[in-house]
């Protein structure tokens, strides 16, 4: 079983290249200008990205906040029952 996975595994990887290369062969070549348009798509794009860190970093600190919390908590809990 472990080869017909490796296989499986080997294929699917086959695929993602494959998709990425038909993908990258309607990319614009990097010489070429690029223009308003596309200019402002990557402006936006940036934006989006930048944002979605930022929330994701207030995830993460939100949840290490709770975690600590949790852990405080059940410090307390011990210590009443002791």
């Amino acid at each position: 079983m472990p080869i017909r996975k490796a296989a499986d595994d080997v294929l699917a990887a086959v695929n993602v290249m494959q998709r990425a290369r038909d993908a990258c062969a309607d990319l614009k070549p990097l010489t070429l200008p690029m223009t308003e348009d596309e200019l402002e798509e990557r402006a936006r794009i940036i934006d989006k990205v930048i944002r979605a860190r930022r929330k994701l970093q207030l995830l993460r600190d939100r949840a290490e906040a709770l975690e600590n919390a949790l852990g405080r908590f059940k410090s307390r809990r011990a210590a009443i029952r002791a």
